[in-house]
């Protein structure tokens, strides 16, 4: 036995458990275990085991007739859905679950057509053959990439519909082209790093491997028995599928009272400091509890049961420290003013404690009047949001400490030899199939580059940005890709760049609205599409889609999507009356906010430059870079402690959803998952193992299609149901978003002169 393979520890827990054992894989290196068959022949990662199959169809055929039908159909639905309803408030969206769900009877049923073919169309055959698990996934991985609306269309509603400018077609098409496919490119070359290797799990990408299983009946995990509970995995699936169907209706429209289960509140509907303390809405969330399985996924917006258990303890630590103790203590000794504002909020505020009028600061040319912001008030920020910043900009930094630190030599050893480490099981498998070649993905990088430069340079009177702006926010995007992947492929978490590029925007291009949107848009959407993109590769790997098929499927469901996008929302503009008011059912919330967010991040020295009130925030650099350093010091002393396993990254990025999410749903999320992701792993690791997965997608998938149907045919056509149960939470100083203090009509607060 070699002196590596006696460093690896068997993990035990449960009836039997030794036979459910799994392996920590010494320094992320599968190489100690090439020489042991016994070992060669599945993943070392017992959560792999337990979702993936080892088998796989070297001569699969998934380029025909029904794959590209059915692809075409479903892109073309969800994206075209999903844009329809972006622009309502409250949104709605239709996830990929819904298509994982919806197709397989519908690829199914298209199984059983004749077996006729056409003397002058040789390559067409009616029945294709048998509906496998690989073209089912094929369709849910495009989909899943292309069904949400793309970010840049929030982008064009905001120049039309706030700044009303009028833009062509050709200019919205290129905007959408270039960021969705900008960060592909990308994704593609350093597939060796965040994709190939084993120990990058993607954690969501095993939930809906588990769902392919369970739909295609599959036998994989039916040999972990355990004492009580012993129905398929797909019994399971569609028992709790339709229970969460059925019990949505209560929280989701007969009694939603039980989604915003504020108790205490309902009996002290006035008091402010109980509705702060005990409030869900805008308060602290003392005692969570709800029956919504919405509000528990609201935090992070992925179930909790797809999260490992020291990510939700790293992320609810930073909430508690941030938001349970540091934020009451700033919020109550009145620190900046905070009392005149709500304690969590979504908006920012002027001196009077009115939502700020950020019309009130802008000229015809579309800049920031200094003039009128000194004549009309300085602009507050509640703690909700200036503690997300904070931890924002820690964690930006902390990123690069973390893997320098902990994956340097690693990925040092990677850009060497691609297959430095090893190589599981799964990826040998894909072998079998042609890879993608890197050239494929740097000629979608070149294209995708060009097309942004031609939409920021060609369209100059729109984007007002000069073409060394889009260098900057492609820099910003693409300089910490590997470490972000290394990130998000372990943790399903990723440090957001939002707020980053607004603060460098708004320095390198003070009182331009505009190039902060467009900093904004290609500084963190590449980013994030390139690393959604990532997480399919994973995906296709684990369900052994070939290569190349999937990346052709990829390429051809964005470029459709985006033409869907565009489509629907130009439709839209000009069919549904006073769009984007705000008394509009169609209110346009998301363009709302990135209208507001260009405005206040041009005026970031007059918020955060040295003497200005928000200036210390800045410090969070410099805590972000040193404190990855003490927790890797730890690390190397306490490997197996708790405190051994703090992850700078993920500690400072978990709190990034507070607002819109509140501490209510990081409190729920983060008891959900010790519940299924720690005590159930541990004492009953088999119903884990064969459950755990199936029941995560259940919920979603239920709630989804739930949620849609009362939606469509319960609350547009314009049904309601009014009674205590569906009103009291509203009643309330917590929903109200009622601060500590109240100005009488005239007064104001804050300095007299900014």
């Amino acid at each position: 036995m070699s002196e590596k393979l006696e460093k690896v520890i068997v993990v035990e827990g449960g009836d039997n458990s030794s036979d459910f054992s799994y392996l920590e894989i010494p320094d992320n290196d599968l190489s100690f275990i090439e020489g042991d068959p016994s070992m060669m022949n599945n993943s070392p990662y017992p959560e792999v085991r337990a979702a993936v199959s080892t088998e796989v169809d070297p001569d699969i055929k998934l380029n025909h007739w029904r794959t590209w039908f059915l692809t075409t159909i479903f892109v073309i639905v969800f994206a075209g859905v999903n844009q329809f309803f972006s622009l309502r408030y409250p949104s709605i969206t239709i996830g990929f679950v819904v298509a994982q769900v919806i197709s397989f009877p519908i690829g199914k049923a298209l199984e059983k057509l004749p077996d006729i073919q056409f003397k002058r169309a040789p390559f067409f055959n009616l029945n294709p053959g048998k509906y496998t698990k690989q073209e089912h996934a094929l369709l849910t991985i495009v989909v899943s990439l292309t069904s949400s609306t793309s970010y840049a269309m929030n982008i064009l509603i905001a120049q039309t519909n706030f700044y009303n400018q009028d833009v062509s077609v050709g200019y919205q098409i290129l905007m959408v082209f270039s960021t969705q496919l900008l960060g592909y490119g990308v994704a593609g070359l350093t597939r060796r790093f965040i994709v190939y290797p084993a120990h990058m799990l993607w954690p969501q990408t095993l939930v809906t491997s588990t769902v392919f299983s369970a739909l295609a009946k599959s036998n994989l995990a039916e040999n972990f028995k355990t004492s009580r509970v012993n129905w398929s995995r797909y019994k399971m699936f569609a028992v709790v599928t339709i229970f969460s169907f059925v019990w949505y209706w209560f929280p989701g429209f007969i009694f939603k009272a039980l989604s915003y289960f504020n108790w205490v509140c309902w009996i002290a509907p006035n008091n402010i400091v109980v509705n702060q303390i005990f409030g869900v809405s805008s308060g602290l969330g003392i005692i969570p509890i709800t029956f919504d399985w919405t509000q528990i996924t609201q935090a992070l917006s992925f179930s909790p049961l797809a999260t490992p258990f020291w990510v939700a303890a790293n992320t609810y630590g930073s909430v508690f420290v941030f938001f349970i103790v540091l934020l009451p203590i700033l919020y109550y000794t009145n620190t900046w003013d905070a009392k005149y504002m709500p304690m969590i909020s979504s908006s920012t505020f002027d001196n009077r404690q009115q939502k700020y009028n950020m019309s009130k600061i802008i000229t015809k040319d579309y800049r920031i009047d200094h003039q009128a912001y000194k004549e009309y008030s300085p602009l507050f920020i509640p703690y909700s949001y200036l503690l997300n910043y904070a931890t924002n900009f820690a964690a930006v930094i902390a990123i690069f400490t973390h893997t320098a630190l902990y994956n340097g030599k690693d990925i040092v050893a990677k850009f060497r030899n691609s297959k430095h480490g090893g190589e599981d099981i799964h990826k040998r498998l894909m072998n079998s199939f042609k890879e993608v070649p890197d050239w494929w993905y740097a000629a979608v990088f070149v294209v995708s580059v060009g097309l942004a430069f031609a939409t920021v340079s060609g369209f100059h009177e729109h984007t007002q940005m000069p073409a060394w702006g889009l260098v900057i926010a492609l820099c910003i995007a693409f300089v910490g890709f590997i470490p972000q992947g290394l990130l998000e492929g372990l943790t399903n978490q990723h440090v957001g760049l939002n707020v980053v590029t607004e603060i460098v925007a708004g320095y390198v291009f003070p009182g331009n609205p505009f190039a902060n949107m467009f900093i904004k848009l290609y500084g963190f959407i590449p980013m994030r599409q390139g690393l959604d993109f990532s997480r399919d590769l994973k995906l296709g790997q684990y369900m052994k889609i070939p290569p190349r098929v999937l990346f052709v499927f990829q390429i051809y469901g964005t470029i459709l999507a985006c033409l869907v996008n565009v489509g629907v929302q130009q439709w839209m503009r000009f069919n549904i009356k006073n769009i984007c008011e705000s008394t509009n059912e169609f209110s346009c919330p998301n363009g709302r906010v990135i209208f507001n967010a260009s405005i206040s991040f041009s005026l970031v020295k007059e918020l955060f430059s040295p003497g200005k009130r928000y200036n210390p925030l800045l410090y969070f650099f410099l805590i972000g870079a040193i404190f990855p350093i003490f927790t890797w010091l730890l690390w190397k002393r306490y490997p197996n402690r708790w405190f051994g396993r703090i992850n700078s990254p993920v500690f400072f990025t978990g709190p990034g959803n507070i607002p819109p999410s509140t501490l209510y749903n990081y409190s729920l999320y983060f008891a959900t998952c010790f519940v299924f992701n720690y005590y159930l792993k541990k004492y009953h690791s088999f119903f884990h193992a064969r459950y755990n997965n199936v029941i995560s997608a259940a919920f979603d998938a239920g709630v989804a299609i739930s949620a849609i149907i009362i939606f469509l045919c319960v609350s547009y056509p314009g049904g309601k149901l009014v009674w205590w149960g569906n009103t009291v939470y509203q009643n309330t100083k917590d929903y109200k978003s009622t601060p500590f203090y109240t100005l009488k009509e005239g007064e104001t607060f804050g300095p007299s002169k900014w």
